[in-house]
């Protein structure tokens, strides 16, 4: 699901990284980036987990699953009053 930032920000984006600190940091940047023009590839985050696993397969011929992964980075940010 594309996350969209408003009052709250819920929804699960993928994220290819080799560990997931790393790819937390990526989510968190992809999310600070404002621009209208961003572009997911360059943070190597995905809205749908099928288009994180073929870029995945695409762009790293020599897949290691122990080295590159698909990580879900799920969010459920709101107003703390809301329920």
């Amino acid at each position: 699901m594309p996350i969209v930032h408003s009052d709250r920000i819920s929804g699960t984006i993928y994220v290819i990284a080799d560990n997931a600190e790393t790819a937390g940091d990526q989510a968190i940047e992809y999310l600070r980036d404002k621009g209208d023009d961003r572009e997911h590839n360059h943070y190597g985050v995905f809205d749908e987990r099928e288009a994180a696993d073929k870029e995945l397969h695409n762009q790293y011929n020599s897949y290691d699953p122990k080295r590159d992964r698909v990580y879900a980075f799920s969010l459920d940010i709101r107003i703390a009053d809301e329920k």
